[in-house]
């Protein structure tokens, strides 16, 4: 098993072709689809679902073992983790404190952190909250092996844990440019350290707590880490593909959740992202190129248009245990979700294929003209 599990960088190439017309097809056909791609990629478990804009399950299905081996079905309302999929709702999050006056868009960082903008490097002076969602911010793309090494043993809380790394890094300048687009978790959990401010001031514990009371319905199975219940992610071992568990050392560290440690089930995944569909101001923005149109990345979202479908909006998390991709196309109304609990190679063409495959089957109208 690897001894750390980095996350997946958020974009992985679209196929620019159109595909022929396909007809919707019924449970029992989306489920052979769904059985064939898991069987054709050697997948441990694989689940789909589609959704409109109204947040209606067009066709969900899952085949596959929970665990490899044991021959406990995975189920259609189990959870699976969504990796960097997390940093759009963590954008999300941001977004409605700025609703709530809790927070402002184009927050530098030294009002982000007022706590530490005295031991701050001036250099952090312009950055903005943006730049860190946009991953544009001049930091790393991960905290370091060090504390990847040792985070998990750490005893502080998630929230001291965040405020350290916060102040190791902007006590220094930046090794990067700000501006330059480089993806970074590092980025998304020093956004998360900012949420965890303004959760203390709402009485929340901390981030996590602030994304679960706050932004997700309670009761639909969203959570951080790996899913206690249900399927468990799986990775090579010595003598093949083995089951992880469920406890620490089966996901990145707990401290990395604003950048890609949620889980949640596939309908109620899909149904909250479609509010996209028909944004709001708020999600209107995150779905903006950041800082310009010339730019393939918003806020948590990547940008691209495919033939056929129109603009899409997607992003792909994994630890490399677990994979899932996203994809949004508002001129279709659909939200396509695809995951596994056995990241590979293979899984990543799978999952790909298979989301574009649904993509075509589920259209509610005419793909645009060219």
């Amino acid at each position: 098993m690897p001894r750390f599990r980095f996350a997946l960088p958020a974009v992985l190439a679209f196929l620019l072709v159109a595909l022929p017309a396909l007809a919707v097809p019924t449970q029992a056909e989306l489920q052979q689809k769904v059985e064939d791609a898991r069987k054709g990629a050697g997948l441990v478990a694989l689940g789909a679902v589609v959704a409109n804009a109204d947040g209606e399950i067009l066709g969900l299905a899952v085949a596959g073992e929970r665990r490899k081996g044991n021959r406990d079905a995975v189920q259609p309302e189990d959870s699976w983790h969504l990796g960097s999929n997390t940093k759009m709702l963590t954008a999300l999050l941001y977004g409605r404190m700025v609703e709530a006056g809790e927070a402002e868009w184009g927050a530098t960082l030294p009002e982000l952190f007022p706590d530490l903008a005295d031991r701050m490097d001036p250099a952090w002076a312009g950055v903005t909250i943006e730049h860190l969602l946009s991953h544009r911010s001049g930091l790393a793309p991960n905290p370091g092996p060090l504390w990847l090494l040792t985070a998990r043993g750490s005893k502080a809380d998630m929230k001291t844990q965040r405020t350290r790394l916060a102040e190791g890094f902007l006590s220094k300048p930046p090794g990067g440019t700000t501006g330059e687009y480089v993806y970074s978790n590092l980025g998304y959990m020093i956004a998360g350290a900012a949420l965890d401010r303004i959760a203390t001031r709402l009485g929340e514990e901390d981030y996590e707590a602030l994304f679960l009371s706050r932004l997700v319905p309670a009761g639909e199975g969203w959570g951080f880490g790996p899913p206690q219940d249900g399927i468990e992610g799986h990775a090579k071992g010595w003598f093949g593909i083995k089951a992880q568990g469920k406890g620490l050392e089966a996901d990145n560290p707990p401290a990395l959740a604003p950048a890609g440690t949620l889980h949640a089930p596939l309908a109620a995944h899909a149904r909250f992202l479609a509010g996209f569909l028909t944004p709001d101001a708020t999600q209107a923005k995150l779905l903006t190129p950041f800082p310009d149109e010339t730019s393939d990345y918003a806020l948590g979202w990547a940008v691209d248009a495919v033939p056929s479908f129109g603009k899409v909006y997607a992003h792909n998390g994994s630890n490399t245990i677990w994979l899932s991709t996203v994809r949004l196309y508002p001129e279709l109304g659909l939200v396509v979700i695809v995951n596994t609990n056995s990241y590979s190679d293979k899984a990543v063409k799978a999952v790909v294929a298979l989301s574009l495959q649904l993509t075509q089957m589920y259209a509610e109208k005419s793909p645009p003209e060219q």
